[in-house]
């Protein structure tokens, strides 16, 4: 459980700035050429991502497993957007938009990890956002962690009847069985994921929620 600030609603801000600062740093795309202040940018931006992670109790080797997840995200945007640019700019366009993404959505989710979903609530509501927003938001975060701990929970199930270690071990060997075993288990986690939401909703109302 990542600790949380007094004020979280102030970590939130500063993390949402970072992201901010390196998603509009201009890299290049319009024409005019990359800035140089750009780089130092994206790679403080990168490394304070990196930091809360850290500040959230992850260590180090963790927190670049957990980033890894983002680069086919941030390869997808960058590398498209990069052919687009004038010829002779091609390569080094493509390499800083996926510097800018990946240094964004890293400082995302390392603010992600060290407010928590009870951080990020309660920043909200100290930001005095919009109470039914706030509601909407804590309820998707519920959701979101129990449709985690499904598949975490279907995952460690998996390997377990499986004598190769690794999700995609056997993708290249018996790639269509591989593939058609996770359609089988997004399917499963759907219907368990059903019906832990009405389970969560029923209990909601038992308490007294609205309906």
């Amino acid at each position: 459980m990542p600790r949380i600030a007094d004020r979280p609603s102030v970590t939130l801000a500063l993390g949402l700035g970072l992201v901010l600062a390196a998603a509009l740093t201009p890299a290049g795309l319009a024409g005019q050429p990359v800035p140089a202040l750009a780089w130092p940018i994206w790679a403080a931006v990168f490394t304070l991502g990196l930091t809360m992670f850290r500040a959230s109790g992850w260590l180090l080797p963790e927190a670049l497993r957990r980033v890894a997840w983002l680069l086919p995200f941030v390869v997808a945007l960058a590398i498209p957007a990069g052919l687009a640019s004038p010829d002779g700019r091609r390569g080094l366009v493509t390499v800083a938009l996926a510097a800018r993404a990946l240094s964004a959505a890293t400082a995302g989710a390392g603010l992600a990890a060290m407010l928590g979903p009870a951080g990020l609530v309660r920043a909200l509501r100290q930001l005095r956002v919009p109470a039914r927003l706030v509601a909407i938001v804590e309820a998707t975060l519920a959701s979101l962690a129990v449709v985690t701990r499904q598949v975490t929970h279907m995952l460690r199930a998996r390997e377990a009847r499986r004598p190769h270690y690794g999700a995609w071990s056997g993708l290249f060997s018996r790639p269509v069985e591989t593939v058609r075993g996770y359609g089988r288990l997004v399917a499963a986690l759907l219907l368990r994921s059903l019906e832990r939401a009405e389970a969560l909703e029923q209990a909601r109302r038992a308490r007294g929620g609205a309906e």
